[in-house]
């Protein structure tokens, strides 16, 4: 973009210059969610604005009808309120994403001492179902752009949903996290997260991660070179890495995440995988034990995975016979689908990478 000598024209630069402040979240450009994709999230929310007032009265109905949520609520009078859910998303279609944003984001999420609950509610909620909430909520938001854009705007502005949600995460759950003191220890085969049904990852998303993983998996030394430029490539970033050999180290790391990402089921034995993974992650539970990785760090970076991986699923497409095949762009509903499955499955993953961080772990 330039600017030429027109005052209208300047003054309309730098209200675009500021729709993302680092006082929204310090590490939103690292996620790479910056005014560009600020700009995919409002037009695209104004696009499907009347769908969008239909998620509170969702949001208030889910809660009081799931299994897992509903002891939670306190009763028949469900302490949620639908016109702070839709102010929520409003003020998250209009931006700008700054600190006011942030501000407000704090205000109606964080209920006290390190208890926090979904913007909207009026109890506190485990910060892991919280996480699951938000990633059936990314579902219903590629439904609904799904029902509306086109292919190519599922895939890319619903990309940067996926990371501005994630980040609007980061600043619900800051009370609930904190850097451990040691590693988990504990790796055992577990079911993959406790609310993947609750988050909407249930028998038929699974069966498409199972048909389109494969289509993906052969990208695993795309996937390894495009993420390590990037990260050594950024100062948040660079100087986790040791030297050579530990560089080396993680990219066979990143590349055996990927392919259990891409090939293997979402089970017990993922699960147990994952959490020695986020072990790795915090002081004493890796090979280079004074390697800490922040937990907003971790966020961030899921982000950025989200929205690379969102953009790259719109050339993978439903076949005739039920399965899925690589090189063409599918309808727009299909696409919404596909995406609904890969991005709850990596924002559930992003949960087990959590567990240290968390003050009520899973």
């Amino acid at each position: 973009m330039t600017v030429d000598s027109q005052p209208g024209d300047t003054l309309e630069f730098e209200a675009y210059d500021q729709l993302v402040t680092p006082e929204f979240a310090p590490l939103a450009e690292f996620a790479g969610f910056c005014e560009y994709e600020a700009v995919a999230v409002q037009e695209t929310g104004r696009g499907i604005s009347t769908l969008i007032d239909r998620i509170p009265g969702m949001i208030s109905d889910y809660l009081g009808t799931r299994p897992e949520s509903t002891p939670l609520m306190g009763g028949p009078d469900l302490p949620v309120s639908e016109p702070l859910i839709k102010e929520w998303l409003d003020r998250t279609i209009e931006g700008p994403f700054d600190g006011e944003l942030a501000r407000f984001v704090r205000e109606i999420s964080h209920v006290g001492g390190k208890e926090v609950t979904f913007p909207g509610v009026r109890v506190p909620l485990p910060p892991q179902l919280v996480l699951a909430l938000t990633a059936w909520l990314q579902g219903q938001i590629l439904a609904a752009m799904g029902e509306i854009f086109d292919t190519a705007t599922v895939s890319a502005a619903g990309a940067a949903w996926m990371n501005q949600l994630l980040l609007q995460l980061g600043i619900i759950l800051e009370p609930s996290l904190a850097e451990p003191d040691a590693p988990m220890g504990r790796h055992e085969a577990a079911e993959f997260h406790p609310y993947a049904e609750f988050a909407g990852l249930g028998a038929k998303e699974m069966s498409i991660l199972r048909k389109t993983g494969p289509l993906l998996g052969p990208a695993a030394g795309g996937v390894v070179t495009l993420a390590y430029d990037y990260l050594l490539s950024r100062p948040e970033s660079a100087g986790y890495f040791q030297d050579a050999s530990h560089l080396a180290e993680r990219k066979m790391t990143l590349k055996g995440w990927w392919s259990k990402t891409t090939m293997k089921p979402m089970d017990g034995d993922f699960h147990a995988y994952m959490s020695r993974v986020a072990d790795a992650h915090v002081k004493g539970g890796g090979t280079h034990p004074h390697v800490v990785i922040p937990a907003d760090l971790t966020i961030a970076l899921m982000g950025w995975v989200e929205m690379r991986v969102m953009t790259a699923l719109n050339t993978v497409a439903p076949g005739a016979d039920g399965e899925y095949v690589f090189g063409t762009m599918p309808e727009p509903a299909a696409a919404a689908t596909v995406g609904q499955a890969w991005m709850r499955m990596l924002t559930l993953q992003l949960g087990i990478l959590l567990k240290p961080y968390l003050a009520s772990p899973v």
